[in-house]
Parts: structure tokens; C-alpha cells; sequence
């Protein structure tokens, strides 16, 4: 009987390991079982469908820029931000062919209608044109992917595509990235983004997927990284103040949810650096039980309330006596199922090496071997 456990044991513990190495890759397209998920609403234009959508200037489903004769044949730039240059724009485009340019298409006041010097104002049309030839070629516009969100100030934003990286970029002082690529194939991808923040927490990762439009340009904006969150202790006595605290966009309202027997929500605000605190009294919580707190940002773009998805959970013990056994293998069963299994392992090996509160089985602040060690002990299968 005494061998017949130990094998088990064995062949268990080589699953895990198994497991372990093909969740160790990095965790940002694993599923996610009752775990915190960042969601917030973003706006998908694509430029080159015909259709003018916000922040899009024009959109006339080709968008080559090329220079036009009269103002209702004008085309629009290839990212949809306004239009090439024409004839009647009252900038002279000496390289196109223009002699003059009155910013109209009339002829009859020394600039004909196609941008052509004009001796004596006459009512019938100029005979010029000079040399241009309208007819060139269209060249196809690039596929392109542009991606504007907001993470924390002067970060380093991290991109990823369908798991891999492709670009660093920088937030400025206000949060604000953008990242924009042509290395991308037409289809359907997933785009992943996450940042530390000025103390090196490391945000939850933000993921959107979306279908990529060949020549043209597929604009993501409202990628928003969600607060970064901490805590100042891991266990304190009931009446203690915890501090709670992290980063996110300056000067924004951040909304904090306590989990108890009912939820508590608080609020704070950011600094001009985006440092936020959270003094929080633990007189109202339930005593020798497990807790935990969440944050999510809100503030105004462009005149309209943005709204960011929730943070990482991270946990604290309120109460006198030490945490036991007991307490250990009831946070092991992660997804609350009353089992201690492969679906607890899956969340956390997603959350390996972070600071994931309900992954963080003993609590000190990292997900790790040590954590790994107590679910083997409690698993049931």
C-alpha cells in the first residue's frame, strides 16, 4: 500500500512539473480561472473602411494622398488624419505643378481652377495646367496597427502580439503611450500590454483582441493599465490602519473595493505623479479571517469619464492568532471549488513570480516555490 502511495505521489508530482514547464512561458494569454481580469471599454477605428470614425479626419477607403486637381477629388492621408494636398488649399504645392493656389478651384481671378497663373481676370477658364499628369499610380496604403492607452507616468509600456513581444515604448507625464507598428499580418491577433510602475509593481496585463484590416490603419485607443496596488502589512490586528497604496494616472480618482462580508469601497486620489494612498481602518472587517482589496482608476478624456479595469487582488490577515495549516489550504483552493487541483495550479503558475494576492497561498508578498510547496501539501485532486 506504502508503494502504491509513493507512486502516486511521483506520477502527481511529475504532472506538475510538466505543467509547471508549459505554463512557465509568459503569463499573459494562459486562461485566467476566477482570477482578477483587467477590462475596460475600448474604441476600435479602422482607417480605410470608407467610414469616418472619431478622431478620423476624412476616410475615403483608399487613402493614398495623393495630390488632386480639385478639392472634391482631394484624397485622404493614409492614416486618416487629413487630406493630401489639392488644388484649391491655399498652400502652393510648387512640386505638383502649381503655379498659384487662392484655396479655390475658380477660375477668373488670376488662378485658374487648376492652379495655373492667370494673366487678366477672364470669366472663361484658363487654358493651363503646366506639365502635370494627375494619372499616376496608387500605391496600397501599409497595414498598420495603432495603439493609444494610458499606463503610469514616464513607464515603460511592454507590447505584445499573440504572446510575443514587439515594443517598449515610453509613457510621458501624464501617462499617456502610444505605440504604433506596420509589422503586423492581416487577421486576427491579440495585443497585450503591461508596465511597472515607480517602485517596480508590475501591473496586471491588459489584453484586447481584434481583426487586423489589410492597407489600412487599425487604431486601439483606451488600453488602460489599471492601478498598481500594495499593501504596508500582510497581517495586522483588528482597529490597525492599513496603508494601502500604488500608482496610476495623475490627478485621477481611484476606487478601492475591500473584500469582507460586504464589500467596502473607498476612494482616493492621485498625485500629479500618479502616487496614490488609501488609509484604511480595520475596525469594520471581520476579525481572524483573510481579506482583500482591488483598485480600478477613473478620470476625464477628452471631456468624457474613462473608466479602468480592476488591479490585481492582494490579501492580508486581520486578527490575533497565527495563520495555521488550515488557513494555508483553504487559500490553496484558489478558485473556491473545495478542491485543491489542477485548475488551482493553472492560476498559480499564470501568476508565477508576481505578487497576485489570491496566488500568494502563504502571503509574503511573491508567488513562488514556497507557495507551490503548500498547494502540493494540501492537494486533493
Amino acid at each position: 500500500m506504502a508503494c502504491k502511495n509513493k507512486t502516486k505521489i511521483a506520477i502527481l508530482f511529475g504532472l506538475l512539473v510538466i505543467g509547471f514547464l508549459i505554463y512557465r512561458s509568459p503569463p499573459f494569454f494562459v486562461s485566467k480561472v476566477n482570477a482578477e481580469v483587467a477590462t475596460t471599454t475600448v474604441t476600435i477605428t479602422i482607417c480605410g473602411n470608407s467610414n469616418i470614425e472619431p478622431p478620423e479626419v476624412c476616410d475615403d477607403g483608399v487613402n493614398s494622398g495623393a495630390y488632386s486637381l480639385t478639392i472634391p477629388g482631394r484624397t485622404c492621408l493614409p492614416d486618416c488624419s487629413d487630406f493630401g494636398r489639392y488644388c484649391g488649399d491655399n498652400i502652393l504645392q510648387a512640386a505638383s505643378g502649381e503655379q498659384c493656389d487662392d484655396g479655390n478651384n475658380i477660375s477668373g481671378d488670376r488662378c485658374s481652377d487648376t492652379c495655373q497663373n492667370e494673366s487678366t481676370p477672364e470669366n472663361s477658364p484658363s487654358g493651363g495646367g503646366g506639365g502635370f499628369n494627375p494619372g499616376s499610380a496608387t500605391t496600397l496604403s501599409p497595414t498598420k496597427v495603432i495603439v493609444i492607452g494610458k499606463a503610469y507616468p514616464n513607464a515603460d509600456v511592454h507590447v505584445l502580439k499573440d504572446g510575443e513581444t514587439v515594443g517598449v515604448v515610453k509613457a510621458d507625464s501624464k501617462a499617456d503611450f502610444y505605440f504604433s507598428t506596420i509589422d503586423v499580418t492581416p487577421g486576427v491577433a491579440t495585443f497585450g500590454f503591461w508596465a511597472e510602475d515607480n517602485i517596480g509593481l508590475r501591473s496586471i496585463a491588459f489584453t484586447t483582441t481584434f481583426r487586423i484590416v489589410p492597407n489600412a490603419v487599425t487604431t486601439v485607443n483606451g488600453a488602460y493599465l489599471p492601478p498598481t496596488i500594495t499593501l504596508d502589512k500582510k497581517k495586522l490586528k483588528r482597529g490597525e490602519d492599513l496603508n494601502i497604496h500604488g500608482q496610476s494616472v495623475p490627478n485621477a480618482n481611484i476606487f478601492t473595493h475591500i473584500n469582507s462580508e460586504s464589500e467596502i469601497v473607498q476612494k482616493a486620489t492621485t498625485s500629479s505623479g500618479g502616487v496614490w494612498s488609501l488609509p484604511f481602518n480595520t475596525s469594520v472587517l471581520i476579525s481572524d479571517d483573510f481579506h482583500t482589496a482591488k483598485a480600478y482608476f477613473e478620470t476625464v478624456v477628452s471631456g468624457a469619464l474613462a473608466k479602468s479595469g480592476f488591479s490585481q487582488s492582494v490579501s492580508f490577515f486581520v486578527g490575533d492568532r497565527e495563520v495555521g495549516t488550515a488557513d494555508l489550504c483553504k487559500r490553496s483552493d484558489i478558485n473556491i471549488d473545495t478542491r485543491v487541483n489542477l485548475t488551482d495550479f493553472s492560476i498559480l503558475l499564470f501568476n508565477w513570480e508576481t505578487s497576485e494576492g489570491t496566488a500568494d497561498i502563504n502571503i509574503d508578498g511573491k508567488v513562488d516555490l514556497k507557495d507551490f510547496s503548500i498547494m502540493l501539501f494540501c492537494w486533493t485532486g
